[in-house]
């Protein structure tokens, strides 16, 4: 890995953690913004929810623009809504052009995240790519965890404006270093060849230190029907592999969302401090970033299809620590870690090897729908939880619940099969002449 690749890499990060800051500032807001407008229950709802439905559509959708106009212009265009937002909203005059500016923001953030997979996924070698999207992915809980004690500060000593001017500041500072540290990706080059292609891939290789090229490899054969890019990602050899990876992304986001929301109200429901719930909740974060960063050890040295699987199993395990593990604080708080640790450590693996299943043409839609997917079990889950709960249910039987998704996300990933790009390969698709150029790296 060189600088410039350690940088992207970095910048990538710093992406992911803008998601995390973005997803905490509304639930630490929450209190102060509904004191301020009086809202009831069911609206500070639709304010909590909007910018995950946001971030579900953008994901889905709006990402698919990485495969058109190219990755980093996708950045910039994010980062910029983002920022846009963030600013706006530190200045809403009412509750519903909130809920609006929400939505906006959540389909920006959502773009930004599938999109820095993508590129963080094309720029890494072959050797440490596993891990540096395992570094990437923790970006979000770091995000969180830092972006949350920030915001604390800031609405005590400003008010709950203050928190979303931060917001817009660190994205504003994002949208000069993707401009100058982040070069367009190889791999897209290769398959749009827009204008001075050749000179631009050659500028990217010199910027990652590599020897330039003296023509771009023959460009692969164009379909006599052209399809949409969705259609290339539900149909043929891809169909089976998205719905699997779907799937996966379905019951894996929806069981961190219920552990990373319900883990601190059931600490204290269970007789404990406000604070101890506070500090569940950190130690669930700190167990998400040591969960991610073990995963990426092992996904280095074996083959991370595998690996995620055992993780999986691991992460279902911890469900069912938690449930009963809150007769004592010690118990308790060691389990939140055991259960961030247990839930977050798979996201890591599905963001390294989510990408590895998709040639470059629609790398980019396959992500943003796969990840959108992810979210969309994001807002089901507590829904879901909800209903339950109003039916009987206690959170102790609902974390023995969520064990069964977590084991249908191992079995889901056992039965995918080999990906497009190994996870020891090339970073670009390893298809006739593109692996010529890509092997340099």
């Amino acid at each position: 890995m060189k600088r410039a690749q350690v940088g992207i890499i970095a910048i990538c990060t710093a992406l992911y953690m803008i998601d995390g800051f973005d997803v905490l500032v509304m639930a630490f807001s929450a209190n102060a913004v509904s004191e301020y407008w009086g809202l009831s229950a069911s609206q500070l709802g639709v304010l909590l929810s909007s910018a995950l439905v946001g971030m579900a559509i953008g994901s889905i959708f709006v990402s698919t623009i990485a495969d058109i106009i190219g990755r980093q212009k996708t950045l910039l265009f994010g980062a910029a809504v983002v920022a846009a937002g963030m600013l706006a909203s530190a200045f809403v005059p009412s509750y519903e052009l909130l809920v609006v500016l929400r939505f906006i923001t959540g389909l920006a953030v959502g773009t930004l995240q599938a999109t820095a997979n993508v590129l963080a996924s094309e720029f890494a070698n072959a050797k440490r790519r596993s891990t540096s999207l395992a570094i990437v992915s923790i970006g979000q809980p770091i995000g969180g965890v830092v972006g949350g004690l920030i915001t604390g500060v800031l609405i005590q000593a400003y008010g709950w404006r203050a928190a979303f001017l931060f917001g817009a500041i660190i994205t504003l500072v994002m949208i000069p270093l993707i401009w100058r540290a982040v070069p367009e990706s190889i791999d897209y080059l290769l398959v749009r060849r827009p204008a001075n292609a050749l000179e631009r891939v050659n500028k990217v290789l010199a910027r990652i230190e590599q020897p330039s090229v003296a023509e771009l490899p023959a460009a692969a054969p164009a379909p006599a029907k052209k399809k949409s890019r969705f259609a290339d990602v539900l149909t043929g050899v891809n169909a089976r592999r998205t719905i699997l990876i779907s799937l996966t992304y379905f019951v894996l986001m929806a069981s961190f969302y219920f552990a990373n929301s319900w883990t601190p109200k059931l600490v204290t429901a269970s007789g404990f401090s406000q604070q101890d719930g506070i500090n569940a909740g950190v130690l669930f974060s700190v167990g998400a970033i040591v969960g991610a960063v073990t995963l990426g050890f092992f996904g280095a040295r074996f083959p991370m299809r595998k690996v995620l699987a055992v993780f999986f199993i691991l992460g279902g395990l911890t469900f069912g620590a938690f449930s009963i593990s809150t007769g004592s604080l010690a118990g308790a708080l060691l389990a939140a870690f055991l259960v961030g640790f247990g839930s977050n450590a798979p996201i890591a693996g599905m963001l390294a090897i989510s990408p590895t299943y998709y040639t470059s043409e629609v790398r980019g839609t396959a992500l943003g729908l796969v990840i959108g997917m992810g979210r969309v079990g994001a807002i089901a889950s507590p829904i879901i939880a909800g209903a339950l709960m109003d039916g009987g249910w206690q959170p102790t039987d609902l974390y023995f619940l969520f064990i069964v998704p977590m084991l249908l996300g191992a079995a889901f990933i056992s039965l995918l099969g080999k990906p497009v790009l190994a996870s020891a390969a090339p970073a670009a698709d390893r298809e006739g002449a593109d692996h010529e150029l890509s092997a340099s790296r």
